[in-house]
């Protein structure tokens, strides 16, 4: 005979209070589970997520406690099985996100990886801009941003720079046709070893009627030296490109 069978009202009562509390407490253990593993490295989406499952687990007990206590044991077996079912079909949806996501919590713990870190792997290279849950993004130094997988990352290899050891500057300077452009680039390079900027280069970035965009790019140390030496570069390059009358007075 199953409990439930000739217990009267009393029991219907007792057996609902243990199916809830079973339930309550299965979800109160699994949020706070989900929690306390994903507090600090995820954000609120897959908060939601785990306070789904938890509500699913909850449901499932509760179903499979007050089926068998009023004897409806294959009901029970029916929701444990759903349970079962649907996290498996959720894992294996989410198979790729989860690779991802743990690959990302072993690199950015093992290897100490921050937002300013420079990296270089395959035909990547650039300073780390974000975190992210399944990938980290790249700032090249075309200034485009690159959504990098964590799993990439891991199988490649790569080469870090912290932010501590180098930061990259870059500086935009506009020469006119008339001036000497081998002299300006020579200039700007010199002024910016000079005011410490290693691993100097000038590059040419677009061509126009109006003349020529360069790039000064180079590395740093101390970032916050970056806008005091952009502005000497500029203002030595522009004073070389557009000396003052003075100075053409003292020239000639």
């Amino acid at each position: 005979m199953a409990l439930g069978e000739g217990g009267g009202l009393p029991y219907a009562l007792a057996v609902t209070v243990v199916a809830v509390a079973v339930a309550g407490l299965a979800y109160w253990a699994a949020r706070r589970l989900a929690y306390r593993l994903l507090s600090g490295v995820a954000d609120v989406r897959l908060f939601k997520l785990a306070e789904l499952v938890a509500i699913a687990v909850s449901a499932s007990l509760f179903l499979a406690v007050a089926s068998h206590a009023y004897g409806f044991p294959l009901l029970a077996l029916v929701a444990l099985t759903l349970l079962i079912v649907g996290l498996l079909t959720l894992l294996a949806g989410l198979r790729h996100f989860i690779e991802e996501y743990l690959t990302g919590l072993v690199l950015v713990k093992t290897y100490k990886l921050r937002v300013g870190d420079y990296v270089e792997f395959e035909n990547t290279r650039g300073y780390i801009v974000a975190l992210g849950d399944t990938a980290l993004v790249v700032r090249n130094p075309h200034r485009d941003l690159v959504y990098v997988p964590y799993t990439r990352l891991a199988r490649s290899g790569f080469k870090r720079l912290t932010a501590g050891e180098g930061h990259e500057i870059r500086v935009h300077v506009h020469a006119p046709h008339g001036p000497s452009l081998a002299r300006i680039r020579e200039e700007a390079a010199r002024i910016a070893g000079s005011l410490g900027v290693e691993n100097v280069r000038v590059d040419v970035e677009s061509i126009g009627e109006d003349g020529v965009l360069l790039a000064v790019r180079g590395v740093i140390r101390d970032p916050r030296r970056e806008e005091e030496i952009k502005y000497a570069i500029l203002d030595h390059i522009y004073s070389t490109i557009n000396p003052s009358p003075q100075t053409r007075e003292d020239g000639s």
